[in-house]
């Protein structure tokens, strides 16, 4: 029997594309019993119609008699009648949508749509679940959870001798890294206001930001200036590969302060280099961290700042080892292949 997996995901981040890519590779490999055949959005032409494709897909689909379909993100054909899966990232896009008011209404109108027509709707942590029951009014009885792992990324394995970070860029006190987006929910502006209320105090602090798109948005360079803290903050592109290791390693915290956090977080650069970590308690990054960072009270600004100017005074080297060990890749599989084992 043949199951088709649509890799055509509604956010096409790095993180979860790697995710995907691997959850899939994963997946292929331990089951032996169907046919899988993965198709993506660079399997059809470029500017080819959304109707157009609709009508492509729909052709094979029915050539090709499917067993199973699973989807991520994106919403299942209407017209489809065979069983399916749809994989939910989170409902970010419901909540702090990239695209105006129309576009974030139907998005949301469809993925209803979408899991009304699919047997399972699966999610990666508990929050997205509860969402999906009172957001979505979808039934306990067909959301799906299967754990977390964290996606192997292009890490630096440069073998040159580290770079004086410090030197390279004259700073003359610890140093943040940053290197999340810039989006609503991702509340950047806090993390400068916080600089600012720490540099007000006797304690001064850098933070180097290695996002692209954070590093263009021309918002967070007035308001550095607007908060008197501009020689505070080192706007870079993504680390060189030869010069990763050197920012990562000498860095005193990695710090992210999102409100809401779709799963799988962005820390995987910090946990390869074993940086300790700043986020904020919301109970996605709770549930998945455990103990393993320190959170940042995502409502109070006296609460934040206390706890990095503490955090700093008690540094010491984290191990994420536990991690990695207790969920990966190949376990997250086995968690689907149960579920289409449940559906034989």
């Amino acid at each position: 029997m043949k199951i088709w997996i649509d890799a055509r995901i509604y956010d096409d981040g790095i993180y979860y594309r790697a995710y995907v890519d691997e959850l899939i590779e994963a997946f292929a490999k331990i089951n032996t019993e169907h046919t899988i055949v993965v198709y993506r959005e660079s399997d059809f032409p470029k500017n080819i119609l959304p109707y157009v494709k609709d009508v492509q897909i729909k052709k094979l689909f029915e050539a090709e008699k499917l067993w199973l379909l699973i989807c991520f993100d994106v919403p299942t054909p209407v017209w489809y009648s065979w069983d399916a899966f749809i994989i939910i990232e989170s409902l970010k896009e419901v909540f702090f949508p990239k695209k105006k008011f129309i576009s974030r209404k139907l998005y949301k109108h469809t993925l209803q749509k979408s899991i009304a027509h699919s047997q399972k709707a699966i999610v990666m942590d508990t929050q997205t679940a509860l969402e999906l029951n009172e957001q979505l009014n979808v039934s306990e009885n067909k959301i799906e959870k299967i754990h977390w792992f964290f996606p192997k990324l292009n890490i630096s394995t440069h073998s040159s001798l580290e770079t004086d970070i410090k030197l390279k860029h004259n700073l003359k006190w610890e140093y943040l890294i940053y290197d999340s987006g810039n989006e609503l929910h991702h509340n950047f502006e806090r993390i400068l206001r916080a600089i600012k209320k720490i540099s007000d105090s006797w304690v001064i602090l850098s933070i180097i930001i290695l996002c692209d798109d954070t590093i263009q948005d021309l918002d967070i360079r007035s308001k550095a200036l607007e908060y008197g803290i501009s020689q505070n903050i080192i706007f870079l592109w993504a680390a060189p590969q030869e010069l990763e290791a050197s920012y990562y390693k000498q860095a005193a915290w990695v710090i992210f302060s999102s409100i809401y956090e779709s799963f799988p977080f962005s820390f995987s650069k910090a946990l390869h280099y074993n940086v300790p970590i700043f986020a904020n308690d919301i109970n996605s990054i709770k549930e998945v961290m455990w103990k393993s960072i320190y959170y940042l009270d995502p409502l109070s600004l006296y609460g934040m700042t206390d706890i990095i100017i503490w955090g700093l005074s008690k540094w010491q080297t984290p191990d994420y080892s536990h991690l990695h060990d207790i969920f990966n890749s190949a376990q997250s599989a086995k968690e689907l292949m149960r579920l289409v084992e449940m559906k034989n």
